[in-house]
């Protein structure tokens, strides 16, 4: 059962955003309460219709056909400009093409943290700890929901980060993943195509660096989960293949 929210967003964003909400089958039969996942690029992750490039990752199907008990919040992203590369970067940066972003994705954490988060707890019968608060991504929203769990793992305790974009920002990340404070108990699960690899000749240096930021992690108590997809791309088909990997480790 998919429900739609809309919600204003305000300064430094703008525009209204939508918001499905995946509630288990049992939802109105039960009265337990469940975790809860929240994760970027919403529009792309339960119908065809409304994925940016006609597919989705098929998390409807997947979590129905298996029984999850989980919630699941898929923001969706703006489609105006760079704005989405500006909302899921916590640095100021250059894109690929070499034009400056303006990083605000510590504003936009804090806008899901504080706004967002607030409003699902109270209108659904959800488990608020962060034992049960889980965040995921892919691209972008891969590295942000990286970003997450090591800036906020008060609040966010298991990440999915599918295909980040590391390279855009590695030696910030590297950082702030060094200055961190205890990860025990924060779950890292992270990925990469082969195929995505391999088409941009990224295969040594993009394996170190999500090696490397595991060894960091896990030395302060985090459990990762480094995976290298043979034959991967970078796209929804893809990642809807992973799906089972990643629920199935973090839950």
């Amino acid at each position: 059962m998919i429900e739609k929210k809309y919600i204003e967003m305000k300064e430094p964003f703008y525009g209204n955003r939508v918001i499905n909400v995946y509630l288990p089958d049992d939802y109105n039969e039960r009265r337990k309460k469940y975790p809860v996942l929240y994760m970027f690029d919403g529009h792309n992750l339960f119908f065809d219709e409304e994925a940016a490039f006609g597919k989705s990752w098929g998390m409807k199907e997947y979590l129905e056909e298996n029984g999850i008990q989980l919630i699941v919040v898929g923001i969706q992203c703006s489609f105006d400009g760079n704005e989405r590369i500006s909302e899921y970067s916590p640095y100021d940066l250059e894109n690929y093409y070499g034009e400056f972003i303006k990083g605000k994705g510590n504003d936009y954490l804090d806008w899901i943290i504080n706004v967002v988060k607030p409003m699902i707890d109270s209108e659904y019968r959800t488990k608020t700890d962060k034992k049960n608060t889980l965040i995921g991504g892919s691209s972008m929203g891969g590295l942000i929901a990286t970003y997450a769990g090591i800036k906020y793992s008060d609040v966010f305790s298991k990440c999915a980060c599918l295909s980040p974009a590391f390279e855009l920002c590695y030696d910030k990340l590297m950082t702030d993943a060094l200055d961190s404070e205890s990860q025990r108990g924060t779950k890292f699960f992270m990925s990469i195509g082969s195929t995505e690899l391999e088409q941009t000749n990224r295969m040594v240096n993009f394996s170190s660096y999500m090696l490397e930021l595991c060894h960091i992690l896990q030395s302060k108590g985090a459990i990762c989960y480094p995976r290298l997809v043979p034959g991967g791309e970078h796209n929804e088909a893809s990642w809807e293949k992973q799906v089972p990997a990643f629920i199935e480790f973090l839950l």
